[in-house]
């Protein structure tokens, strides 16, 4: 069943063709693209189906928040309840869901969220069985998580832990225990946020304040650093996830009175300014010495050959920069980043991630006739599972066409930065 909303929404797209379209009017009409092609309920078969999902959600869930835009905002909903609903069948065997990717939390978060607005149990089973899924994910000696217990592949997969996983975890994790019956210490939850974001942190980060994208705590891959086991390269999406996870985490703790004014809080808010911090030094890197602001597919190397900014994880990190800002847990005074020789950028954060969002829409939206809009230029997934997981493994990444991935973050950009202008 599409919903009627897509006709509504091209007419008035192709009836004002001579207008240029509002950073809302693009959000809306990118998750109206996304259900005319059929994206928004669970496939199973894609690697990455579970995470993308879960952000379509988040987009949905975003975008229809109780901000003026447009009258299609009521329509959006039941959309986000046909999306849920059809995620159920996949969780229902505790021991089974333990074996998929630390992915399968992002749809957890967003079905707690759901429950909390409507008090509905519809969710309750799907998110009880997600729950004590999580009492059976392995671990490493340090602690943290293996991001994919697959047992079909151990050799490839044990004992690694990515960034990516944090966007899933962390926000649920913290959110789930807010409950009233979920038997569990919102206090207590939050420190468990805190101990898987930090023990990344701390194995991942670069000198640069960039985190590569994930660690083998066996060193068994031929990757793997010597002394932490980190992988080698600060790959943009994996930082994307572990920011956007970061920035869910604080936005649902604090929402919550016993973690928001709890040390852990405290902690994750630190975290997330000196992880952003890096990433505006990052982008106005990339500005001065290439003139296109954006995140590179690799980070830290913009401009080198066979480097491109990439789609989706430009995307993210606008929307976690405008979203932060708008939160006041980040702020201009206290983001110094420097451009190659050390003066100080000369914009802020607004202006920053509006010239990365204009960048992305310049190259990679492509709009048309009837009103509907596509994505290019985002990367395929990528795994630390290879033995080889160099520069050239990253941008060799084949990029795709309306990955769920980019278009949802795209809408994510989009709804903020129409906010920067209401």
């Amino acid at each position: 069943m599409k919903l009627h909303h897509i006709a509504v929404l091209a007419s008035v797209a192709t009836s004002a063709a001579s207008a240029e379209p509002t950073p809302h009017d693009l959000a809306l009409r990118m998750l109206a693209s996304i259900e005319q092609r059929g994206q928004a309920t669970l496939n199973p078969g894609a690697s990455t189906g579970f995470i993308q999902l879960g952000l379509f959600w988040q987009a949905l869930a975003v975008v229809t928040e109780p901000v003026p835009l447009s009258p299609a905002n009521d329509e959006l909903r039941p959309l986000l309840d046909k999306s849920l609903t059809s995620t159920i069948p996949a969780f229902g065997n505790v021991t089974r869901d333990a074996e998929l990717p630390l992915d399968r939390f992002s749809l957890g978060a967003d079905m707690v969220a759901s429950t909390l607005d409507s008090g509905s149990s519809q969710y309750r089973p799907t998110i009880d069985t997600l729950r004590a899924s999580l009492a059976l994910q392995p671990r490493n000696p340090n602690g943290g998580l293996w991001y994919y217990n697959n047992v079909n592949n151990l050799t490839a997969y044990q004992n690694l832990s990515y960034l990516d996983g944090m966007y899933s975890f962390a926000p649920f994790v913290t959110i789930s225990s807010q409950l009233d019956d979920s038997g569990s210490n919102p206090g207590a939850a939050l420190e468990m946020a805190v101990q898987q974001l930090q023990i990344l942190y701390d194995i991942c980060r670069e000198p640069s304040g960039l985190l590569v994208h994930g660690y083998d705590a066996l060193k068994a891959h031929r990757w793997a650093d010597a002394s932490t086991g980190a992988s080698p390269e600060v790959w943009g999406r994996a930082l994307a996830w572990y920011s956007l996870g970061i920035l869910n985490t604080l936005e649902v703790a604090g929402r919550n009175s016993v973690q928001r004014n709890s040390k852990a809080y405290k902690t994750i808010a630190s975290l997330f300014e000196d992880v952003m911090n890096a990433q505006l030094q990052a982008a106005g890197r990339s500005k001065a010495l290439t003139g296109v602001p954006g995140v590179w597919q690799v980070v830290d190397r913009p401009g080198d050959a066979g480097n491109f900014v990439e789609a989706s994880s430009s995307s993210m990190t606008v929307y976690t920069l405008l979203r932060g800002l708008r939160l006041k847990l980040l702020d201009d005074d206290r983001a110094v980043w420097r451009q190659p020789g050390g003066s100080k950028c000369d914009s802020g954060i607004a202006a920053l991630a509006k010239d990365i969002y204009q960048s992305v829409s310049n190259e990679y939206l492509i709009p048309y006739a009837n009103g509907s809009l596509s994505l290019n230029g985002t990367s395929s997934v990528a795994s630390l599972s290879p033995q080889n997981v160099g520069y050239e493994y990253y941008i060799t990444r084949p990029t795709e066409l309306d990955s769920l991935i980019g278009t949802s973050a795209f809408a994510l950009a989009s709804y903020e930065v129409g906010l920067l202008d209401t």
